[in-house]
């Protein structure tokens, strides 16, 4: 994938919707190309997002999948199917609380854009008008999570 095909699908995500372009650009130039085969972890359920060590696994906030498909376990049973252009991590990424789920490649294996927690840190301090407009694309997806499941562990208590 070209840098301008990158650059136009990260533009297409929700989550960097309003994001000017040249935000875009650098988080395209600052991120890695991630591939994954068929049956891989991408990300574990409980492991934590964390430090300032080499690139690598552990450190990576989040991906966006530029090819292939990915399955969402959560305590081992399948939640979600993942497709080109959907993203995972970010939680973690913005909490930097453990991950909440596995993302396993299906057949055919897995390219994703990985974004690390510092490049993500680093982009909102130099960027801080970026932050809003993720804001409200993550509280629209935690809204949308409550109306399916009024009581689920997501719910804050009532006040």
């Amino acid at each position: 994938m070209a840098e301008a095909e990158l650059v136009a699908a990260l533009s297409g995500i929700d989550l960097f919707a309003g994001v000017p372009p040249k935000v875009i650009s650098r988080i395209a130039e600052t991120g890695e190309r991630e591939a994954y085969a068929a049956g891989s972890h991408v990300i574990s359920q409980g492991d934590e997002v964390a430090g300032f060590r080499a690139f690598s696994l552990p450190v990576v906030g989040m991906h966006v999948i530029l090819e292939g498909t990915a399955t969402v376990l959560v305590h081992g049973e399948p939640a979600a199917t993942l497709r080109p252009g959907q993203y995972f991590g970010e939680l973690s990424l913005i909490d930097g609380l453990p991950r909440s789920a596995d993302v396993v490649a299906d057949a055919g294996g897995l390219l994703t854009f990985a974004i690390s927690k510092w490049t993500f840190e680093s982009l909102l301090e130099d960027h801080p008008e970026v932050a809003v407009p993720m804001l409200r694309v993550l509280c629209a997806r935690l809204r949308a999570h409550e109306a399916v499941d009024p009581g689920g562990p997501a719910a804050p208590a009532p006040r």
